[in-house]
């Protein structure tokens, strides 16, 4: 064989054979080693790995909080208030082993999350008003329902058969002593998970529904982090007729805050009308009496200045007159003996 044609197949040989033997895993990933299916190791650290060229496949999975956008239910309050609720959850993957078990991949663990979260949403719903589903106390229902959504039911035999027994730190018991469901079951004492290990249905919990859950990362090798709703509105049929209420209600609520102003209109403006006129009537007598008080005074000056001379005061006056009486256009005729002529007449 030609070099030139050696060279080419041992090119084309690397190039098929280094893919299959080295692999990368990113920060933001982690991933399994499987041999012919069979499981054989896992990379949850960042850099170039290794595995068995051909004979062994790498699957690779996302170690970042991953977010699934479950499907938009209508669901019934505990007052009997329909609701549609649009919620999301944000998971992360655990174990990658038991993820790629019972999952395979992301598809289907969005489809499985989004089925368990709003199951349990269904469930702590119906517990609880609907005031409380839209107003700050959402908060605690949102940490309830995340921390339903980390257990998941089992049976007893599943139990007994994984775990060996029902007295496991993994395995947790709730008794639910309502039979119309609308109280959340509590968890098992001590004395009960006693009882439970000898008889799956003791007699003093005849009646009773006995629940086994186990955590949700055993079953699916995950851990739900955060459940939150994005939406939480009225069915479409019962929508409109609820916006009316809520104009009407509105509307009424407006129309007192009006009445309520045109009442403190017309109290300010009454109370303007009587300080105007309490100032008017007291100005009127401040100037009546100031009025007074002035022809007062004059009349003490003139009474003062006839008392002085009251010959010159008689001789002002009568001045005084000529002037409002006597001039070109008049014709006065008046005895000889009239006061007014007195001072024209008296050669003093």
């Amino acid at each position: 064989m030609k070099p030139q044609n050696l060279l080419i197949v041992l090119a084309i040989a690397l190039l098929v054979v280094i893919p299959q033997t080295f692999y990368v895993v990113d920060q933001t990933q982690i991933a399994i080693v499987t041999r012919f299916g069979e499981y054989q190791k896992t990379s949850s650290t960042p850099g170039l790995k290794f595995k068995t060229p051909f004979a062994e496949q790498v699957t690779k999975f996302d170690n970042r909080l991953l977010r699934v956008d479950a499907a938009p239910a209508s669901i019934l309050t505990a007052d009997k208030r329909n609701l549609v609720i649009d919620s999301y959850a944000r998971y992360r993957i655990i174990d990658p082993l038991q993820f790629y078990k019972s999952l395979r991949n992301e598809v289907g663990a969005s489809s499985r999350v989004g089925d368990i979260v709003n199951a349990q949403l269904r469930q702590e719903v119906a517990l609880d008003l609907q005031e409380e589903v839209i107003s700050e106390k959402r908060e605690d229902i949102m940490h309830r329902v995340t921390d339903a959504s980390n257990r998941i039911e089992i049976s007893r035999e599943d139990v007994i058969e994984n775990y060996g027994s029902i007295d496991n730190s993994s395995i947790e018991i709730y008794v639910d002593e309502s039979l119309t469901d609308r109280e959340r079951g509590r968890k098992a004492t001590q004395n009960e998970i006693a009882l439970l290990l000898s008889n799956s249905q003791p007699e003093s919990l005849l009646g009773y529904t006995i629940t086994y859950t186990t955590d949700i990362k055993d079953v699916y090798g995950i851990q739900i982090v955060d459940v939150r709703i994005k939406r939480a509105d009225f069915p479409p049929d019962i929508e409109t007729s609820v916006f009316q209420r809520m104009e009407a209600e509105r509307e009424r609520i407006a129309s007192g805050l009006r009445a309520e102003g045109s009442q403190k209109d017309a109290e300010i403006r009454a109370d303007v009308d009587k300080q105007v006129n309490i100032i008017l009537e007291s100005a009127q007598g401040t100037s009546a009496r100031l009025y007074g008080e002035a022809e007062e005074q004059a009349i003490n000056i003139l009474a003062d200045a006839l008392e002085r001379d009251p010959e010159f005061y008689e001789f002002r006056r009568t001045l005084e007159a000529y002037e409002k009486f006597l001039d070109s256009e008049t014709t006065i005729i008046l005895d000889p003996n009239s006061d007014l002529l007195k001072f024209l007449m008296s050669s003093e």
